[in-house]
């Protein structure tokens, strides 16, 4: 991993992969497309792999959008083996003056806790961006609304202290596919957010998000290092302003067993560890200036993700008898000394036998 001293200015995202090795190295583009810098207009990134399902959908929600600025389309493809580079291709050669088709290798994958991501492409497609707003959408979500990024600009434009804008979107769940897509985030909502406000439970799409260029221009190097960017991505981006929230529904948030919102380690006691991982780096990041609710925040993905704080939420709700203090020790001894679970479950057999603590605790 490349170290910084800590006294030095964290270096712009171009320097960053350039110091890694992935911005040297050659890839191949649609250098034909033409995009005026300083015009105010929006770069759209696009990582997608193994979406040959919806990526055609994504692109075209994308290429109707109707603006009174420039909009370039970056595509990053992750050398996927499913034909979504063949669409990527295609649309590339159809559409040459709006994207900007770049394809990956998968030998510059970067791996985070041994698993392969898209955080190199990722990058290097923010890295490439000319507009002076950055909106998202991977490969396997898609807008609806052909005034999404007019709206959002025009935000952008009335607010001028915000640093990013988002919206609600629907969401789509593939194994379900008759089923109206649910609203996310549910309402009601404030009309902006700052930084400590965002130290909760995930609640913007990346799909709908819409940010400066300018206040993600300089990520520090541990945004390399988390499983999630989004994240990272929001809390950086509020240091410098407010998230906004721009009204109405204009995109879909699509979740198939493929998704990233799907795998194992967005779950349980992964999603837990991810998340302290990146609150405890963010917090180091601003000096611990939002300290205590950054430990609010912990707490609060500890309850919504622990099976055992799940479970005990449940037995409070379905019990009849109160859970007592001897539970609670019980269960804090349990989770915080892995060590003593055989000595623990034999001493507390006794309650165990009446149902009080889950039985999955003693496996």
């Amino acid at each position: 991993m490349i170290c910084y001293p800590s006294h030095a200015r964290p270096p712009s995202v171009q320097a960053f992969l350039e110091d890694i090795g992935i911005l040297a190295r050659p890839v191949s583009m649609n250098s034909a497309a033409k995009y005026p810098h300083g015009a105010g207009g929006v770069s759209v990134l696009v990582p997608t792999y193994q979406h040959v399902r919806y990526i055609e959908q994504c692109l075209d929600g994308i290429l109707m959008q109707r603006t009174s600025f420039p909009v370039e389309v970056l595509v990053g493809e992750d050398e996927s083996a499913d034909g979504t580079r063949e669409i990527c291709q295609r649309y590339a050669a159809r559409y040459p003056d709006r994207i900007r088709l770049f394809l990956r290798e998968r030998k510059d994958v970067i791996h985070i806790h041994g698993r392969p991501t898209g955080r190199s492409n990722f990058l290097r497609l923010l890295a490439e961006a000319r507009g002076d707003y950055v909106a998202i959408c991977e490969g396997d979500d898609y807008w609806t609304d052909p005034l999404k990024l007019q709206r959002q600009v025009e935000a952008m434009r009335s607010n001028e202290h915000w640093s990013a804008c988002f919206h609600q979107v629907s969401l789509r769940f593939e194994a379900e596919p008759h089923e109206a897509g649910r609203v996310f985030p549910p309402g009601p909502m404030s009309v902006e957010y700052r930084t400590e406000d965002l130290l909760r439970p995930w609640f913007i799409p990346t799909c709908s998000l819409l940010f400066k260029r300018s206040s993600c221009a300089d990520l520090p190097p541990w945004t390399r290092t988390t499983l999630s960017l989004d994240i990272p991505l929001i809390l950086l981006s509020s240091l410098t302003g407010p998230i906004g929230l721009v009204e109405g529904v204009m995109g879909v948030y699509r979740i198939h067993g493929s998704g990233v919102s799907r795998n194992p380690e967005h779950h349980g006691y992964d999603k837990v560890r991810a998340m302290a991982y990146i609150y405890e780096l963010f917090n180091v990041h601003t000096g611990y200036r939002y300290n205590d609710r950054i430990r609010e925040a912990f707490v609060a993905e500890i309850n919504a993700h622990l099976p055992e704080v799940k479970e005990l939420n449940r037995m409070r709700t379905t019990m009849k008898e109160s859970i007592t203090v001897l539970d609670r020790v019980y269960y804090l001894l349990w989770v915080r000394l892995p060590f003593m679970r055989g000595a623990l479950d034999r001493v507390f057999r006794r309650k165990k036998s009446r149902s009080t603590v889950p039985a999955s605790m003693g496996s």
